[in-house]
């Protein structure tokens, strides 16, 4: 990619995604109220993705959502936006793979909204802490499971994804739809319609 091509990319994604977010009613006041700092942030994240360079993406979001007093879904509320603006742009699925990890790496670090602001009860025992669920990542070109080597996203990776995500969101499609295009290209010999259903076959219909 030249990096005209790139600049534009980049510069685009942001502004759109600020931009959105600032008219989103239902977006957490932080990621109004510190737009400057959370595009500074989506500019550099964009930036070491497309030029695939080595960046410690998912410790940056996590360090800036506690910085500003953001839950998970906010955070998931950041990466739909950020995922439908990068999309628009057309940059390639590796592009879109890349970032969606990130966020969802960055997810599993977070509390949910009602532990962010819940004061301890003398009367209340506190949670023992849980170990951190096995990873199961996917491993292209071959697209198996990092965790346990079956087809990824394996049965425990898929009940993973809709919790990082927080159920069926768009943004999961999106994450989802983009390793399904990856996979396309990395398994030419594969049934189309068996990866079709593997990747997005198992989501939940939403019903009216």
């Amino acid at each position: 990619m030249d990096v005209f091509r790139g600049t534009s990319i980049i510069r685009n994604t942001v502004s759109q995604t600020t931009t959105t977010i600032s008219r989103d009613p239902t977006a957490p006041p932080a990621l109004t109220e510190h737009a400057e700092a959370v595009g500074a942030l989506l500019n550099d994240m964009i930036t070491c993705v497309l030029t695939e360079d080595t960046w410690p993406g998912p410790l940056v979001l996590v360090s800036l959502c506690r910085t500003l007093d953001i839950d998970r879904a906010g955070l998931d509320l950041l990466a739909h936006h950020t995922l439908t603006a990068l999309l628009a742009q057309q940059p390639g699925p590796e592009a879109l793979v890349r970032t969606a990890a990130t966020f969802a790496a960055a997810t599993c670090h977070l509390p949910v909204a009602d532990d962010l602001h819940r004061k301890p009860h003398l009367s209340r025992p506190t949670r023992p802490a849980t170990a951190p669920a096995e990873t199961h990542l996917p491993m292209p070109p071959t697209w198996a499971c990092s965790g346990c080597a079956h087809e990824w996203p394996c049965a425990t990776k898929q009940s993973q994804l809709l919790a990082e995500f927080g159920g069926t969101r768009p943004a999961l499609g999106i994450y989802l739809g983009s390793c399904f295009s990856a996979a396309l290209f990395d398994l030419p010999r594969a049934n189309k319609q068996h990866l079709r259903h593997r990747f997005l076959g198992w989501l939940p219909r939403e019903t009216s």
